[in-house]
């Protein structure tokens, strides 16, 4: 009998685990899918994202904080590529994303342009000579960059480029990985990261590269809370926060489709939503799903600067990004400002024996958690490690990612935040 009822007790804390990770799957599979266009800029991608969510904060209980509406809406600037992103060698045309990426503040360009090479030492002199784009002499530059040594090094490289390319078309040699972004400004010409091997005994390349700076484009956070099960508790909230955003296209052909970041974050967090619906927490917790995140933490800083929930009603926040691996463990951003805490999430750890290893971060302003702590909301940020690397590129996609740790980050969340 004994041996009975530890089988079924087995079987079913086994299934709970499974339907978390089922759950975020199919989560992330609509996610991070191409009809949802990378969750940027081109075709409302980041829009379609918002409101599935949206629906999914209300299947899953949460009861909206802005009057009747889940959303928090705001805008900001935004350079995209709607339509045609080419670059051709002798009538063959490249595969944006996998043989060249433009860089996001990139303008635009068309027409056939004769290639010539500059160097780190000369770039200035000889761009400032001539006259580059007359009707008979269309010229696109190429250089070599050494591996940026360093921050100040990584920022005259990024002048070099920015000089370049109010000129003229600029090609920077890129024979590792293509990493992409967003950017907020334009500048006159492309820049265009591209193998070496396409550049070999090449003399001139044809262009077609369309950008669009929007001024003021409209976009939202998501935004809902599950009331604590005492009513004395639920003016105070725990809060979960993820990124939905992600690049979204660089022209018609490549999707950016964001699986591990951050499709992976807001799964659990929905996941999270969905246990807390079932399990009355002790505290309130709210949800904030933010946009802008990509372009430069920008749906957070709205938040922060004008709050629905107040900030002061706060007691932590939890932000996640990046969940789909672990193998290695996790870092906790802001651990050594809150040692106690830190050290809470690690005994949980140890007691059910979850993840390999919790690595402490200092302070760091890379994702949303960060104006909330500088806004002394006390705040982590935890993102996976070990794994996959894709990152910003196309080949981060629903079938790359493993989920490797995800129903024991769920169990670990679940449990850091009943402690409170």
């Amino acid at each position: 009998m004994k041996k009975t009822l530890l089988l079924i007790v087995i079987t079913f804390l086994a299934s709970f685990s499974f339907s978390q990770k089922e759950l975020a799957k199919k989560l992330i599979d609509t996610l991070a899918s191409d009809a949802f266009y990378g969750r940027g800029y081109v075709n409302n991608g980041d829009k379609i994202a918002a409101d599935y969510i949206a629906k999914k904060f209300k299947e899953f209980g949460a009861l909206p904080v802005n009057g009747d509406s889940y959303f928090q809406e705001y805008s900001y600037p935004v350079n995209t590529f709607p339509t045609k992103v080419e670059v051709s060698f002798d009538n063959k045309t490249l595969t944006t994303g996998l043989d060249f990426i433009v860089a996001p503040n990139s303008g635009s360009a068309k027409g056939i342009f004769n290639l010539k090479e500059i160097t780190l030492e000369n770039y200035i002199e000889v761009v400032s000579k001539e006259e580059f784009q007359s009707d008979k002499n269309l010229t696109a530059f190429v250089i070599k960059l050494p591996k940026a040594n360093g921050r100040d090094e990584y920022f005259k490289q990024l002048k070099l480029k920015n000089s370049v390319a109010d000129v003229a078309p600029l090609f920077v040699i890129n024979d590792e990985k293509f990493t992409w972004s967003v950017a907020q400004e334009a500048l006159n010409y492309p820049v265009i990261e591209i193998k070496s091997e396409f550049l070999k005994d090449k003399k001139s390349v044809t262009l077609n590269i369309v950008n669009k700076l929007i001024a003021d484009y409209q976009t939202q956070n998501v935004l809902g809370y599950i009331p604590a099960k005492r009513k004395c508790k639920r003016k105070k909230f725990f809060v979960l926060t993820a990124h939905y955003d992600h690049l979204g296209m660089m022209g018609e052909t490549a999707t950016f489709n964001g699986a591990n970041d951050n499709a992976s974050g807001i799964a659990m967090m929905l996941t999270l939503m969905k246990y807390f619906s079932e399990n009355n927490p002790e505290y309130s917790v709210l949800f904030i799903a933010f946009g802008g995140e990509e372009a430069g933490l920008l749906g957070s800083k709205y938040y922060v600067e004008n709050p629905i929930v107040p900030l002061n009603k706060m007691k932590f926040l939890y932000n996640v990004d990046m969940m789909g691996t672990g193998s290695e463990g996790i870092q906790v951003v802001n651990s050594t400002e809150h040692p106690k805490e830190f050290e809470r999430l690690k005994a949980i750890n140890k007691k059910y024996d979850l993840v390999k290893v919790i690595k402490p971060r200092g302070k760091a302003a890379n994702s949303d958690h960060y104006w909330f702590e500088e806004a002394g909301v006390p705040s982590f940020f935890s993102y996976t490690l070990g794994g996959v690397t894709y990152y910003h590129d196309i080949q981060d996609r629903p079938e790359t990612l493993p989920l490797t740790e995800f129903d024991d980050l769920h169990k670990l969340i679940v449990e850091f935040v009943n402690s409170f």
